[in-house]
């Protein structure tokens, strides 16, 4: 007998769903769960290259957060945080 409720598969399932979104738009990103920050079903860190545009990305989780949200009813939260640059090699 499995111990998974339904509601944590839907939720598995709208997360699968987020992360294909970001990773077909934002191929470079790395993503990585985070602790809730509140009352939010799932949180996630999506790290970008340096040199890609911090604001467009967020618009980009954003509106794959919403039509998530209107999917599935569940509130996905990214944190965008740009890598840090490679330093050269001496």
């Amino acid at each position: 007998m499995s111990s998974v409720q339904p509601q944590d598969k839907r939720l598995a399932e709208a997360v699968a769903v987020f992360i294909e979104a970001i990773h077909r738009e934002v191929p470079t990103a790395t993503l990585r769960p985070l602790t809730p920050y509140d009352d939010e079903d799932f949180t996630l860190e999506v790290q970008i290259p340096a040199a890609l545009d911090w604001e467009a990305v967020l618009d980009v989780c954003l509106r794959h957060a919403l039509a998530v949200e209107d999917q599935f009813g569940f509130l996905i939260v990214t944190r965008v945080k740009p890598a840090a640059p490679v330093a050269p090699a001496p």
